[in-house]
């Protein structure tokens, strides 16, 4: 099995959104949509990608033995550590509120966070958008591998109505929470989006992903893919056709 290694990653986010993704001391992806509702969500959506990165920085021994061990974790060390990460999300918005003098609902945002480790991803979502992994499978040359798939991990998130998710705030609970942990054989890529992207890649029940996002990941890997590409394609007329018009962000990473 190929180890990951710290890997090449885009992301392109904006107005209520919040996306980061990077690969020192490893890969990782973070991404808040602010609730459409909220008046000042978007600082809400910054801080709390701004304060998981951080956080992540600090935890990075202990991701350490969770993801890159051989052995393969319990699943409640990873559920542990994804309400760990739920739990400061939701003390950077009180700080945020208690700062601006305002309710703390006025700071809600959904969440999205992937972390590939060198035998384990963790993922973790909360609300709507879409969490997607490329499966790898070998192809005849050695060492080289072919795409065989994409898949969204966790539930679409939305609710019966129209702008109705889960958000981070103070009636969030444990339940509300989608976590994992899968062992990263086989997979090439890790991709978030806010609903406004999953509106244009992902079927609305998860079960289709567009091609377009394998060619993206493969771009990615080649050194090929840039945000003033992505930006382009995104605000394309034939790519918003029949959509909300949602703003849309997106963050991914791939195997080199």
């Amino acid at each position: 099995m190929r180890l990951w290694k710290p890997a090449p990653a885009c992301s392109i986010f904006s107005s209520q959104d919040a996306a980061l993704a990077g690969s020192d001391p490893r890969p990782w992806l973070l991404l808040a949509d602010g609730a459409g509702s909220s008046a000042v969500s978007e600082l809400g959506a910054r801080g709390v990608v701004s304060g998981l990165n951080c956080l992540l920085h600090t935890l990075d021994r202990q991701v350490a033995t969770l993801l890159d061990a051989e052995q393969t974790p319990a699943p409640e060390e990873g559920r542990r550590l994804a309400l760990l990460l739920v739990k400061h999300a939701r003390g950077l918005l009180a700080d945020l509120a208690a700062e601006h003098r305002r309710p703390l609902k006025d700071f809600r945002c959904t969440l999205l966070l992937a972390i590939p480790g060198q035998r384990h991803l963790l993922w973790l979502k909360i609300g709507d958008g879409a969490l997607v992994i490329e499966r790898t499978q070998a192809a005849a040359a050695p060492g080289r591998e072919q795409p065989a798939g994409l898949e969204t991990l966790g539930r679409a998130g939305k609710g019966e109505f129209a702008n109705q998710t889960t958000f981070v705030d103070e009636q969030l609970q444990p339940d509300d929470v989608q976590s994992g942990l899968l062992s990263m054989e086989g997979i090439g890529g890790v991709a978030l989006m806010s609903d406004g992207a999953a509106d244009r890649l992902v079927s609305r029940d998860g079960r289709q992903v567009s091609g377009q996002l394998g060619q993206w990941f493969q771009a990615l890997r080649e050194g090929r893919l840039k945000r003033r590409g992505l930006t382009q394609r995104f605000y394309a007329e034939d790519f918003t056709d029949k959509t909300g018009g949602d703003d849309c962000s997106i963050t991914l990473t791939a195997r080199p």
